[in-house]
């Protein structure tokens, strides 16, 4: 091994800060850093369990090692050997462990394999048919929370969360109640209220079983901090000129603030994409691939995802469309980028995010990151249609939100200046490519979709995006226009797809 990864141990109250452990490359051992009772953290040191002819990576990616996977064996790290002077305090302690025994459950109660009584189980195995007084409770602040549109002044009020936004469209029947008791017509975004939380994102919220799932594949550790930062950095580098999702200057100042970080949801798939571009050698294999370091970072996000562990569905829909960085190949239909970008879409539809949001109470910054979010997963959506010849899913004529311009790409906070401005080729790249798809799906509904196979070809179809083709070429910008004497990548990458 020739990393180390943390692992923070909280309260159960508190949720884990995903800031990336601080400690060095320290050989072949592996460090468990623990929050004690006094704030401060200890250190552990570990050796693995046995020696590789094979480089082992649970240092740096955690329990289970790719070795160890692949050979279908358990991944274990075994504890140190006890010091002498340790054997007084076992002592002392042997009479708590013996009353921590006569607390467990006997066994004539449900418990499952792991030792978990589940309360949602009878003893034969049924689901229970009722709920508990705090459980009716919540289900009936539910059932009432969404009469509190019906509230004069609740339509106009502001939305000081972006990721707690309820869409209501115009068919729906609430939607209808709603512009009946206020008169209007225009508002299709409301805040969510209070006592709704779409899922949960709190330790508190999950039972032993999901944690201990979580804890398995390693949800809550992260790499060293260099090795988090050169991640980060190669994320932000190569992937997000391409997916525009994440607000930079937002997501660096939480990354660097262990009292306020970011979605542990969120960083766990941005170092998805950030191994899938990054040269580091401790991400590589014997044959010199990122991709087992891919998975596991793909399988620490999917895992918090499935825990239902993020509830700011912005986030949640910015981690979709990440999870798509990894994929076994064309064949797998349940893990590869065309599912992750549907998921997402699903996501932003539900959240409203096809919407106009001009004429709501967004703020502006969160306006900006919406549009940048909606425009991106329509570049997806066309992009992987056409690589992998699947049908699209978004319908522009569901859609309504603006055309992006170089101002939503600005940072900017209503009180803060932005640390990263935008990158003007970063800006004219991604413009000229929303352009662009716009065209694919012209030609995909023309030339390949099912419906044109029964009509006869159109020659004036053929040379409308033929047309189409040659003025996005003419009116391409200089900062992203390929030619041969001055090669750039960006300018490449975009005229590849042309």
């Amino acid at each position: 091994m020739s990393t180390v990864e943390h692992r923070r141990d909280l309260p159960e109250n508190t949720r884990p800060s995903p800031a990336p452990s601080t400690a060095g490359s320290t050989g072949t051992s592996s460090v468990t850093v623990r929050t004690g009772p006094n704030g401060h953290m200890s250190f552990r040191r570990q050796r693995a369990s046995r020696a590789c002819e094979v480089r082992c990576d649970a240092a740096s990616l955690g329990v289970p090692c790719t070795n160890c996977v692949a050979f279908s064996i358990e991944c274990k790290i075994p504890t140190p050997k006890r010091k002498k002077n340790q054997a007084k305090k076992d002592a002392i302690g042997s009479s708590d462990e013996q009353e921590k025994k006569n607390q467990q459950p006997s066994p004539a109660e449900p418990s499952d394999a792991f030792g978990y009584r589940d309360n949602r189980m009878t003893t034969d195995g049924m689901p229970v048919t009722s709920l508990s007084e705090s459980q009716a409770a919540q289900q009936a602040s539910h059932n009432s929370a969404y009469a509190q549109f019906m509230k004069p002044k609740f339509a106009r009020a502001p939305i000081k969360e972006a990721g707690r936004v309820a869409y209501l469209g115009e068919s729906s029947n609430l939607s209808l109640l709603v512009q009946d008791r206020h008169g209007t017509t225009d508002v299709v975004h409301y805040p969510l209220p209070p006592n709704i939380r779409g899922s949960r994102a709190r330790l508190t919220d999950l039972d032993n079983l999901e944690l201990d799932i979580l804890h398995q594949r390693g949800a809550f550790l992260l790499p060293p901090k260099p090795l988090c930062d050169e991640l980060v950095e190669a994320y932000f580098k190569w992937v997000a000129p391409v997916v525009p999702i994440v607000n930079r200057s937002r997501f660096m100042r939480q990354y660097r603030d262990p009292k306020n970080p970011p979605s542990l949801l969120l960083l766990q798939a941005i170092l998805l994409a950030g191994s899938r571009v990054c040269s580091n050698q401790q991400l590589m294999d014997a044959n010199g691939s990122t991709t087992p370091a891919a998975m596991t970072f793909y399988k620490r996000a999917k895992a918090l995802y499935d825990a239902n562990y993020e509830d700011d569905r912005v986030t949640i829909v910015q981690a979709l469309v990440l999870l798509g960085w990894y994929w076994e190949g064309p064949e797998d239909v349940t893990k590869n980028v065309f599912y992750w970008t549907r998921v997402a879409g699903v996501v932003a539809q539900g959240s409203g995010m096809h919407r106009s949001v001009e004429t709501s109470q967004l703020s502006k910054p969160d306006k900006r990151l919406w549009k940048r979010v909606w425009w991106t997963l329509f570049t997806r959506d066309r992009s992987v249609a056409v690589a992998l010849g699947r049908p699209i899913g978004i319908n522009t004529d569901d859609s309504d939100v603006e055309m992006l311009t170089e101002d939503d790409f600005i940072e900017d906070e209503v009180d803060i200046v932005a640390e990263y401005p935008p990158d003007p080729v970063h800006v004219q790249f991604f413009l000229q490519y929303v352009k662009l798809c716009e065209i694919m799906g012209l030609v995909l509904s023309q030339q390949y979709s099912v419906a044109s196979k029964s009509r006869r070809m159109n020659a004036m179809d053929l040379t409308h995006s033929d047309m189409a083709l040659a003025d996005w070429l003419q009116n391409c910008p200089k900062e992203v226009c390929w030619q041969r004497s001055r090669h750039h990548f960006w300018a490449a990458l975009l005229h590849s797809n042309y």
